[in-house]
């Protein structure tokens, strides 16, 4: 399972966009996503993964711009110590 299609489903789903319109290179802010549907976003991110995600991944979250931003944090914080 490609954790960049999980993503950008997630994104789709909650934000009720079409999946084409959601690039790596798109800004959070362009896609209208707010600090709540973050939240919501990670919440499907985990149950798609049947695994909850670390905390101090939400943290870091507030920096980060684009889709490939969260992906590439997703990325690092679920990869194995």
């Amino acid at each position: 399972m490609d954790l960049g299609d999980v993503l950008r489903d997630a994104i789709s789903r909650v934000c009720e966009m079409p999946l084409d319109r959601i690039r790596d290179d798109a800004t959070l802010d362009d896609l209208g996503i707010d600090s709540l549907a973050v939240a919501e976003i990670i919440v499907e991110i985990e149950a798609e993964l049947d695994r909850e995600l670390p905390v101090h991944l939400f943290r870091q979250l507030d920096d980060v711009r684009t889709v490939g931003d969260v992906e590439r944090e997703l990325s690092k914080s679920l990869a194995p110590p």
